[in-house]
């Protein structure tokens, strides 16, 4: 039925030629416009959906916030189908809950889920704190771009004031407006507000309290709704002025003892002035302020980037003179570098496989036909991955080079054998039908084509079991590659045909073979009789050279991913906890002089602290350092980093972990920790799981080629707790919520009329004086209304205890854990961590309760070895099978199967001459390979099995045939190897994870190509009578 139905197929193909060629030219058309359409981005989406839930909590000490905010949220996202894991931050006033799910869970039902949860437990959590945010929808790389705005050094303070206001009014709600952008985050500045700060000498004297001033502040502000008067037959609309003034506050009435009355401004200062800061920012040493544009997930990269900026140049135009404004980061620049990279290593493949076409037919007529099948095969191939939702990015490029050389084999050998019959057919004195020769050749061929096709989408398989990080990465590479050879086969079955019929069937062809062919065949018809006549020591000697190579596979280093050569890093920068947020901002532009006085960056930026809505969540002693490093820097990328990580290390007291954009993404998407290695110790108590972190940490520093080790900054730091007095209270009349909001009002200050952006008022805060506040004597003094109308000091009701508690409290799986984070530099990761793990194994005893895991990116190469090595094993039984079938011989089977250790050994040597390091790139590069090999042993098999149908005999057979396809072999592998050559010598931005495959694919093809036209024949030679088929001899 099949055969029936292909048989038809090619018949048409060569009847209705013209037909053919025309469908080939429109769907290309269609194809080069699907491209055009297709988003772009970088990588494919690798992280798997999550949720990041933020709960601010004023005033709530970091176990408090453990436990009334974090502990709930997390027992009601647990229970969640498809959730894998649940990890939370617990900070000052702030819990932060990160809910990872499976693939299988959607990104849009995971947010529904978490929403509906949170709803529930809602109630659960303290009044005090707000209610819980789901952060906006982003991509895993979802920085776009980040502008820095600066003012002159001569600028005042009111400007300097004024300045990320600017930023926020001029650009937040226009940027949001464009389609794909998800999140702007501003870093830095200051926020106004108006100040009330009280005088406590004042308040004593004139008889008023804390909370009488505060009431006073809040009933300032004129809340009053207008409305409509009806009178005369008309109607008038009545609306109020809103609008309040310092001199407005400064005017209101205070409510004193003994029934008086006086005016805020006796008792307190009313002025403009700049909220707390809880994140600061430097452009190179220079107070700026950041903003940041985020995209959302799925959105073509370089184009919101355009968008965005040709906004933002609209914008600029807003800006006051004195105002610059400087791009610092451009993620598409890096998307440009890398797909232009790509796409010209896919542009000098198809040369490269061009020129070898034409060395061996030296007729254009033969090279546009096979060379045919390579622009519809990838773009067919695209059209079916966009049908498929797929992007363009670097791995599905890069799955459309690796099948350059692949998805014109199968042209190639229909192409090769029809020009071989059809001169054949020539020579004959009755030549037979062109047309019927063009059919009969494309049958004999048509079996080894489909069955090799079958083979290497059986190959592939294993890849499309990986999982994590690496299965979202590698799949789309895999999907575009067998999508493409998928494609090649149809277009080899009809395309080719067609064309050979156009082209080849009626015009003039050459007698003799082409000059690089007839050399060819001259250098190995000597090789092949000596093959014939010792297959034994041929056989042995291959045995030898496979065993030879193995020993060096245990040698070689492992990582899970090459490292992404990326011009901006993003670094950070830990100071110990308890350090201000002007210490840190200090050091930060401290570093950044230091840096700026190389030759090795082009700019440095300073993000210390946080910023509302950041996911990052940083504390005021961390500090995230943003460079470029300089294009001198960039060739000698590695020497560049090991110096910016020295000069991090020359600040005292600075902990530091530099990386990569991308690779301190993809880390904490693989642990939840921007580093490669993550040791998590986990168990119930902070000061035991220091204790062991710090032994942990310790043990890691001896380990040669570990850098930027940290040990996570969770330990107790000074703090105030305050306890009521609840009979003294009591006994004067005072409310516990009264005392409450004097300590508010005393320590940090209380808003008590909100910020209305639309109207430009300002929040107003009433507060202390700035040298007073946390001053716990003057908070002591603060004075309070009894019940019997006198002033008592908060002292008389509240004390106030120097205690310690934890800074933060991390968890991950309800359970407490504590990190000890490292990179690598200068050796492989693979003996890096198997040097840790036995260290630690050796060193460091767990007590009861708690435990010891390892997350990174050893781990997850560790997990996507074990999955490629077992499906690749269970995969080569399944090719066993296709084979049998294909060649009807379960020895033969067993011969085609020797191809894969040939193929190994160029493989392993390429792996050894370029660095000595596997990674999954690496692993995917075999088993590409290993597809390609098995289709050359299976049409030279073929091929003796169809002589020895027609009765030759078996030296002939395997002279003859080895000769006969010999052309095709050399070709189709030098095109497979050959056209990853651009590829493997690539050095630039997007070819870090396909340059090891290429490599791998180069190596393995010339050593396969070359052994197989011995083994093969010495096998024949050695065992014939066992390998070919029983039941047509």
């Amino acid at each position: 039925m099949l055969n029936n139905l292909l048989n038809a197929i090619l018949r048409g193909s060569i009847a209705r030629s013209w037909l053919v060629v025309v469908s080939a030219l429109l769907i290309s058309v269609i194809g080069v416009i699907n491209v055009w359409q297709m988003p772009l981005d970088v990588f494919p989406p690798f992280a798997p959906p999550q949720v990041e839930i933020q709960t601010v909590a004023p005033g709530l000490a970091p176990e408090q916030v453990e436990h009334q905010i974090s502990e709930p949220i997390e027992a009601a996202v647990n229970g969640l189908p498809g959730v894998d894991v649940v990890r939370s931050a617990s900070k000052p006033g702030l819990s932060m809950v990160q809910v990872v799910f499976r693939d299988s869970a959607g990104l849009q039902r995971a947010r529904q889920s978490v929403s509906e949860r949170l709803q529930r437990v809602s109630n659960q959590l303290p009044e005090s704190a707000e209610p819980p945010v789901i952060s906006p929808l982003l991509s895993p790389l979802g920085t776009i771009l980040q502008y820095a705005f600066t003012l002159p050094d001569s600028a005042s303070p009111e400007r300097d004031l004024q300045l990320r206001t600017l930023v926020e009014r001029i650009y937040e709600h226009p940027l949001l407006a464009i389609p794909g952008v998800a999140q702007i985050t501003i870093y830095g500045g200051d926020s106004p507000q108006t100040q009330v700060q009280l005088d406590l000498a004042a308040l004593n004297e004139q008889d008023v309290s804390l909370n009488d001033a505060v009431d006073a502040a809040a009933t300032a502000q004129f809340s009053g709704r207008g409305g409509v008067q009806i009178a005369g037959g008309q109607e008038r609309l009545i609306f109020t002025d809103n609008a309040t003034t310092g001199d407005d506050i400064a005017s209101a009435v205070v409510q004193a003892g003994g029934g008086t009355t006086t005016a805020l401004s006796s008792v307190a200062e009313v002025s403009s002035g700049a909220a707390l800061r809880r994140g600061a920012s430097s452009l190179n040493g220079d107070p700026a302020v950041v903003l940041m544009i985020n995209k959302q997930p799925d959105v073509d990269t370089p184009k919101l980037t355009r968008a965005v900026e040709q906004r933002m140049d609209e914008l600029n135009s807003s800006l006051p003179d004195d105002v610059s404004v400087v791009r610092t980061f451009r993620q598409a620049q890096f998307i440009e570098i890398a797909i232009r990279n790509v796409s010209q290593s896919l542009l000098l493949g198809v040369v490269i496989v061009a020129a070898v076409l034409w060395l061996f037919l030296l007729n254009w007529r033969t090279a546009l036909i096979a060379l045919s099948a390579i622009p519809v095969s990838l773009l067919v191939g695209l059209l079916l991955m966009r049908g498929l939702g797929l992007q363009l990015n670097t791995m599905t490029l890069g799955g459309l080079v690796v099948a350059i050389g692949s998805v014109v084999d199968d042209a190639i050998v229909d192409m090769e054998n029809c020009y071989r019959g059809l001169r054949t057919n020539r020579r004959r004195a009755k030549p037979r039908n062109p047309l019927d020769v063009v059919f009969t050749t494309s049958l004999e061929v048509r079996q080894p084509v489909v069955f090799s096709t079958l083979i290497i989408v059986v190959v592939f398989a294993p890849i499309f079991t990986l999982s994590g990080v690496e299965g979202r990465i590698f799949m789309p590479m895999g999907i575009a590659y067998v999508l493409s050879i998928l494609a090649s086969t149809f277009v080899a079955l009809t395309l080719s045909p067609a064309l050979c019929a156009l082209l080849l069937s009626r015009a003039p062809l050459p007698d003799q073979a082409s000059w690089v062919e007839r050399h060819v065949q001259r250098l190995y018809r000597p090789v092949l009789e000596t093959v014939l006549r010792s297959p034994r020591r041929v056989l042995a000697l291959a045995m030898a050279v496979v065993v030879g190579t193995l020993l060096i596979l245990p040698g070689l280093g492992r990582v899970f991913l090459p490292e992404f050569r990326e011009q901006s890093l993003v670094n950070s920068l830990v100071l110990y906890p308890g350090v201000s947020l002007e210490m840190t901002s200090r050091a930060g532009r401290l570093l950044s002089k230091q840096l700026q006085a190389t030759d090795d960056v082009a700019w440095v930026q300073v993000r210390a602290g946080r910023a509302p809505g950041d996911a990052d969540g940083a504390g005021v002693n961390i500090a995230h350092v943003d460079l470029e490093l300089s294009d001198e820097a960039m060739t000698d990328r590695p020497a560049a980093i090991a110096r910016i990580r020295e000069a991090f290390l020359a600040l005292p007291g600075v902990a530091p972990n530099v990386g990569g954009f991308i690779s301190h993404r993809m880390d904490e998407v693989l642990s939840g920790v921007r580093s490669a290695i993550a040791i998590k110790i986990a168990g119930p108590d902070l000061e035991e799981l220091r204790r062991l972190g710090e032994e942990v940490r310790d043990v890691v520093g001896e380990v040669s080629g570990v850098v930027d080790l940290q040990l996570e900054p969770q330990l107790p730091v000074p703090q105030i707790q305050l306890r009521i007095n609840r009979e003294a209270a009591l006994r004067d009349g005072v409310t516990v919520a009264s005392l409450a909001r004097a300590a508010e009002v005393a320590l940090h200050g209380t808003v008590v009329s909100p910020a209305e952006p639309a109207s430009g008022r300002l929040p107003v805060v009433v507060m202390l004086p700035g040298d007073q506040r946390g001053d716990l004597e003057v908070l002591s003094q603060v004075p309070i209304r009894t019940s019997s109308g006198m002033l008592k000091p908060l002292g008389n009701f509240v004390t106030m205890d120097q205690v310690t508690g934890p800074n933060e409290v991390n968890r991950e799986d309800v359970s407490r854990r504590i990190v000890v984070s490292a990179n690598v530099a200068g050796r492989p990761l693979g003996p890096v961590v198997q040097d840790i793990q036995r260290q630690v194994a050796n060193s460091v005893t767990l007590p009861s309760g708690y435990t010891l895991r390892y997350g990174g990116q050893f781990e997850s190469e560790q997990r996507a070895t074990r999955s490629l090595v077992l499906y690749s094993l269970l995969a080569a039984v399944v090719i066993g099978g296709v084979m049998v079938i294909a060649v009807r011989s379960w020895p033969a089977t067993v011969a085609i199967l020797l191809n894969l250790p040939l193929a190994l050994v160029g493989g392993l040597v390429a792996v050894l001459l370029s660095g000595g390091v596997l990674s999954v790139a690496s692993l995917i590069g075999f088993i590409t390979l290993f597809g390609v090999a098995v289709r050359n042993g299976l049409l030279l098999v073929d091929n003796f099995n169809r002589r020895h149908q027609n009765g030759e005999a078996l030296m002939d057979l395997i002279r003859s045939g080895s000769l006969e396809r010999l052309n095709a072999i050399l070709m189709t592998a030098l095109t497979s190897s050959l056209g990853m050559l651009p590829l493997a010598l690539a050095f630039g931005a997007g070819n870090e994870i396909l340059q090891p495959l290429a490599i791998v694919v180069l190596g393995g093809l010339i050593t396969s190509t070359l052994l197989t036209l011995v083994v093969i024949p010495a096998l024949y030679a050695r065992f014939g009578r066992q390998l070919l088929p029983a039941n047509s001899r």
